[in-house]
Parts: structure tokens; sequence; C-alpha cells
């Protein structure tokens, strides 16, 4: 089967090739997986593509249902590879500043990895579009350092998976919860995106998509959130446990302030001071393939749709060309971009920032210590909350009409 699978491959990479894919060496070793050799003849021939994919499959431990969807994928492969080495080209003559590389997304199509971009700016509710007086806000006075890294000061959790669900705005709500949880109390807890997945169901719609700001506020009326050690990661929405939800809450914040919109000056005073959920635009085959460097892609503009956290911001002196960036942490697992880091673009992109990032920035507030009790959401909240998840589960079992999110 398996040399059978890689005959047919050969012939889909053949045809793929024939009709114009340019499959050309990868001038950076550091945006390969697995490593292209430095012959500009390497990946130009079908049984080369083949032996890479065969290569990549083995490394990222890919399986496959059939002969057909391996076929399938190689082919998709064999594209990505050929934008990969063109990128890279362009990158060796100083025309990016940011290299790309055969990651662990590198069979799947455009469309395919869409589905996990999960923000969904439609979900925002008109009040919150409304903004404070920007004099008045908190942070208006910060005299923010020139760098920041909140990840070498320890208020940032190990990287995380989301896998195939839309659930990225989970994990930039949890990443800042956790970020100002450690400023205030010294310690680091990984708090559950389960649960947020599986509970908030009031403005967000579990791997269909959702918003930090309506799960920030879910975390404030349920009195805090649980760990993710007591209730993990399933990548789908579950049952969510009532008296789970009301008794298992170790990490509790007071509040949730946006920051200034379109003002990378303002944002830059917040990540001085923690760790804040952004939402960036990120459907760009050059943002799946990410492997290094400053990001500036041109083309990446103010269509939000993923959620991720900005946990600093720097300068780099040996980028080739953008230098200034932010520091931002994805929930695409480790082997993704910079150890499941990308540094994006800070300055010179037009007031919303480099792919959206100061659109519509959010962080929790936790004005309470270590053992100080955050404020109890009231019996009537519990109530209202109890009612919206009897109803979505009702939803999902088809026994009531509605738009209602499933939990």
């Amino acid at each position: 089967m398996r040399l059978s699978r890689r005959v047919i491959a050969l012939g889909a990479i053949s045809a793929l090739l024939a009709a114009g894919a340019e499959a050309r060496a990868l001038p950076d070793e550091r945006a390969v997986e697995p490593a292209v050799r430095a012959d500009p003849s390497v990946g130009s021939a079908p049984a080369a593509v083949a032996a890479d994919f065969e290569s990549w499959v083995a490394a990222h431990a890919k399986s496959y249902e059939s002969a057909e969807e391996y076929v399938r994928r190689a082919a998709v492969f064999a594209e990505n590879a050929a934008f990969v080495a063109k990128h890279n080209a362009e990158h060796a003559r100083g025309e990016h500043s940011h290299w790309l590389g055969l990651n662990a997304l590198a069979d799947r199509t455009s469309e395919e990895f869409s589905k996990m971009l999960g923000y969904d700016r439609s979900l925002r509710s008109a009040a919150r579009m409304t903004r404070d007086d920007p004099s008045d806000w908190e942070y208006a006075d910060v005299r923010a350092p020139p760098e920041k890294d909140w990840v070498s000061e320890g208020a940032v959790t190990h990287v995380k998976n989301q896998g195939q669900c839309g659930s990225c705005w989970a994990f930039s709500t949890t990443g800042s919860v956790e970020g100002v949880h450690f400023i205030k109390t010294g310690e680091l807890v990984s708090v559950s995106e389960e649960e947020l997945v599986s509970c908030s169901t009031k403005g967000n719609a579990g791997c269909d998509g959702g918003l930090m700001d309506n799960a920030l506020d879910w975390i404030v009326r349920n009195g805090g959130i649980d760990s993710e050690a007591d209730w993990p990661y399933d990548a789908e929405a579950g049952r969510c446990g009532w008296f789970a939800k009301k008794f298992h809450r170790p990490v509790k914040i007071d509040g949730f302030v946006d920051v200034p919109p379109e003002d990378e000056a303002a944002l830059e005073k917040a990540v001085a001071m923690q760790p804040v959920s952004v939402a960036i635009e990120a459907d760009h085959r050059s943002f799946q393939l990410y492997a290094g460097g400053v990001y500036a892609a041109d083309d990446c503009g103010t269509q939000l749709d993923h959620g991720v956290l900005v946990v600093g911001y720097g300068f780099d002196a040996d980028s080739p060309g953008h230098k200034h960036f932010w520091k931002v942490k994805n929930s695409w697992g480790d082997a993704w971009g910079e150890d499941g880091f990308i540094r994006i673009a800070k300055g010179g992109k037009g007031p919303a920032g480099q792919c959206g990032v100061a659109s519509e920035p959010v962080y929790p507030t936790k004005k309470a210590k270590k053992d100080d009790a955050a404020p109890e959401p009231s019996f009537w909240n519990d109530l209202a909350d109890l009612a919206a998840g009897v109803r979505a589960q009702m939803v999902a079992g088809g026994r009531e009409g509605g738009g209602v999110a499933t939990a």
C-alpha cells in the first residue's frame, strides 16, 4: 500500500507541476520541515516532492484513511511547498522580513485552514461598540519600556493547540486571564479552554466561533474559571456541568477593559502592564505556513477572524525588513511558527496595525490579591446561565428551534 500510494502521489504531483506550480529549493534552512538541500534543483522533480511529503508525513505522525486521501494531501502539500519555495526565494533577496516552512498545516487547503479561525466580530454587542473617553483609560499615563516580554517574566503558560475547532477566542481569553492572575498573585495557573467552549454560550458558539469580550464576561458572571488540569481540552463542545463550573473556580477576575481601538501606542501601554487579547486577520497562506521572522505581509488587512494573545514587543536589528514587532502567542501548538509564537510587525501599518492587531484589544482586570475572593455572581445570574445552558442543549438535541449555539 505504501508503494502504491507513493506511485499515485508521484502522478498527482507531476500533474500539479506540469500545470505550472513551481517547486524550487527553499533558500533558508530554518524554514524547512523536513530540511531541503541547498542544491537549487531539489524540489523541482516530482520524485523529490513526493519523497519530502513522505518524510513530512512521518515527521508529523500523519495518517490518512485511504490511498485517495493520501494522494489528495500530497497534491495540497506540493502546492504549499511551491508557495513556500517562491516566498523564501523572495525572502533571500530581502523582499520579506519573514520566512515560511512546511509545518503541520502544510497538507491543508486554505478552506480547511479557515475553519480554525474562530473570531466572530458579529457577536460583539452594541454596548461594547460604545467606547469610553480614552483620556479616562487606566493606562493612559503609562510610560511603556522600549521592550517587553511576559514569557521571560513567567506570566505565560505553555503553547496550547486548539485542533480542528474554531476556539481561538477561548485560548486568547485564557491566556490573558492566566497573565493577569500571575501578575496579581505570583501563581501561573493554566485555565480551562474547554469550560469556555462548553459553557460560555451567551454570545459564543463553541467550535463555531466566539469573542474574547463575551468569554471574559462569562468568567466574571460565573465567579471564576476552572483549571486546565481539572477540565482538560477536548476540541469540541461538551456537557457543561453546572456544579463543576460553580464549585471549581481557582482563578477569578473582576472585570475587563477594551483598549482604545486602532491605537498601537495605547496597545503598547496595555501590553507593558499585562498580556492582552487581540483579534487579527489570519486567513492567509503566508500566515498558515509562517516559520519565523517579523510578519509584515502587505495583503494582511483588518478582516478580523482569529483570536490570539499579545505577550510582548521588541526590536530585531537583524530583520531584513520591518524591525519592530509584537510578540504574539498562537494556539496551534509549539511546532508552528517560532515555538508557537509569531512576531507581527509593529508600527507603520496604519492605525489598526499589521493584520488589524490594534483594532479590538481587550484585557481582564483583577484587583483582588491571592487570598481575596472576587464578587460572587448573583442567584439570578446563576439562574439565567442555567436556563441558557438548558436551552442550548435542547437546540442541540433538536427539541427547540432557534439559533442558539450548542453547548
